[in-house]
C-alpha cells in the first residue's frame, strides 16, 4: 500500500501543532481529523491527536491515540506518549495501567514541537503575543 503522505497533510499536522502552541486544542483535532493513515507520519500525527484531546479534557478518546503513539515512535518519544496515559487512566479510574504507564514513561521532559518559524505557519504578531502571555 502506498504511503499517504502529501504536501496538504504535512500542512494539517503543521497547523494542528500550531493550534496546539496556541491552546486551540479543538482546532488541532479538526486538522488532525482531516488526514487518514499517514504512513511514516503516522506515530506523530496519533501523538498530536492524542495529546490535542487530552488537553480538551476527552481523556478517554485521547487513550487509543496515545497508546498507539508509544507503539509507533522511536523511545524518547514513546516514553513521552506512555507518561502522557498516566493521568487519562487515572480519570478513568485505572489505576493499575496508570502505574504500568508511569513506570513505562519513566522521567521524561520531552516536547513535541515541529520546528518551523513563525512567519512560516502564517501566525500574525497578535497571535504569537497570545502564545507568549
Amino acid at each position: 500500500m502506498r504511503s499517504q503522505i502529501t504536501p496538504r497533510s504535512i500542512r494539517h499536522l503543521v497547523a494542528a501543532d500550531g493550534y496546539m502552541a496556541l491552546n486551540m486544542n479543538t482546532r488541532a483535532v479538526a486538522e488532525l481529523e482531516k488526514t487518514d493513515d499517514l504512513g511514516p507520519l503516522e506515530g506523530p500525527r496519533r501523538l498530536l491527536l492524542g495529546l490535542a484531546l487530552k488537553r480538551s479534557g476527552e481523556e478517554e478518546s485521547a487513550i487509543p491515540h496515545l497508546e498507539q503513539a508509544a507503539r509507533l515512535m522511536p523511545t524518547p518519544v514513546r516514553r513521552f506518549a506512555w507518561s502522557e496515559l498516566v493521568s487519562c487512566y487515572r480519570s478513568m479510574g485505572n489505576d493499575e495501567l496508570a502505574d504500568l504507564a508511569e513506570t513505562l514513561g519513566g522521567d521524561t521532559e520531552f516536547e513535541l514541537r515541529i520546528a518551523l518559524p513563525f512567519s512560516e505557519l502564517n501566525i500574525t504578531s497578535t497571535e504569537r503575543a497570545v502564545e507568549l502571555n
